[in-house]
């Protein structure tokens, strides 16, 4: 009888463990691929998608060009602590910024290097649902539910991070005072 008893708690316990770390895995409803950009190509009247860790810095480069947002970017190569990082920014009619960092042994040209990292300060790119710069965050908490963890900064913006452990990932938007979008973030571990 005892030994059934404790079988019993034992497995009750188990389950209890599983329902409750399954709840705060991940205590919002947004996926991993919403992180993946969405520009017009003016060129063609389609689209262009970047997913991160998918896309390259040469993809993000001719996204942003046929989109007509920027001619030309600043590329800066470097390395450091057994590393190489790779930034590409534009600072067109909006502002971009798509990172990579890989083994600083990896000599591929920086165009061919995934894109681990972003940061999005204009209204023209938009995520795959349409969550963009200039949107009231009302429709992301609306979509998604609340943030995996919020900051705010000594300038007024609040950073609400979405955490996608499975992914070692996060996206976080900037939103100012009147709970408007003023930047979105992708961040990934290598």
């Amino acid at each position: 009888m005892k030994t059934r008893f404790l079988s019993l708690l034992c497995t009750a316990l188990f389950a209890a463990g599983i329902l409750l770390s399954a709840a705060t895995a991940s205590a919002h409803g947004m996926t991993y691929w919403e992180a993946t950009l969405v520009l017009d190509d003016t060129a063609t009247g389609g689209q262009n998608q970047l997913e991160p860790r998918k896309s390259t810095l040469g993809d993000a480069r001719r996204a942003v060009v046929r989109a007509g947002l920027a001619d030309d970017y600043q590329e800066k190569d470097s390395s450091g602590d057994g590393m190489r990082f790779v930034t590409f920014t534009f600072n067109g009619a909006e502002p971009f910024v798509f990172r990579a960092v890989t083994g600083a042994k990896d000599t591929r040209d920086a165009g061919d290097l995934t894109i681990t990292s972003y940061d999005v300060m204009g209204q023209s790119v938009r995520t795959l649902s349409g969550l963009r710069v200039g949107k009231s965050y009302e429709d992301i908490e609306e979509m998604y539910g609340e943030p995996s963890f919020s900051e705010t900064n000594e300038d007024g913006l609040t950073a609400c991070t979405y955490a996608f452990d499975d992914k070692a990932a996060t996206l976080t938007f900037d939103i100012d005072g009147a709970g408007i979008i003023q930047a979105i973030h992708f961040r990934s571990e290598i």
